[in-house]
């Protein structure tokens, strides 16, 4: 039973970052806007599970875009760690991320993704889909951008299943520069 579950884990991380390599386009693709391709590391300030928050816990994110006008929509592939008193778990998402670049300070998005969430403590290794919302704010710099974000995640462990919420802020980074 352990070597089946491990096995289909395995199989299922593979199809989302075969998915994500073949959707993502490369780094140096041209575009009118610098945040094309981008990656994003985040501080989760709050992750809350019921009856456990988070000691700590960070998560990197990596999007592209696949239509060149507003709303922009791609892929987004996300890996998340966050610590407890007992254990740390991982997530491994991937989805679709809409921006809607209308303001030229403040940088609405939504995003849905699925993925595999670990429990190392609990030995569990669980679907998980996730909505998120975030804004992204300009900076001095054209080469950061400032993000605050929150998201609501539903795991299917066991037969009843949970909700996680989680509040972050961090810096975003042009890839295609």
């Amino acid at each position: 039973m352990f070597n089946h579950r491990k096995a289909l884990t395995t199989q299922f991380v593979l199809l989302i970052v075969g998915v994500l390599s073949v959707s993502v386009h490369p780094a140096f693709a041209q575009s009118r806007d610098p945040y094309f391709t981008t990656f994003s590391a985040n501080y989760d300030f709050v992750y809350h599970e019921p009856g456990a928050t988070s000691n700590a816990g960070a998560h990197f994110d990596i999007a592209s875009t696949w239509k060149r006008d507003v709303p922009f929509v791609g892929p987004v592939g996300e890996v998340g760690f966050n610590h407890f008193d007992g254990g740390t778990i991982v997530s491994l998402m991937g989805g679709v991320r809409i921006r809607a670049n209308t303001d030229y300070f403040v940088l609405p998005y939504g995003q849905f993704t699925l993925g595999l969430y670990h429990c190392g403590v609990c030995d569990a290794n669980d679907f998980a889909l996730q909505g998120g919302a975030g804004l992204d704010f300009r900076t001095a710099s054209p080469n950061v951008r400032i993000r605050v974000q929150f998201d609501i995640r539903h795991v299917f462990a066991s037969a009843s299943g949970f909700n996680a919420e989680r509040l972050s802020a961090g810096i975003v980074l042009p890839l295609n520069r």
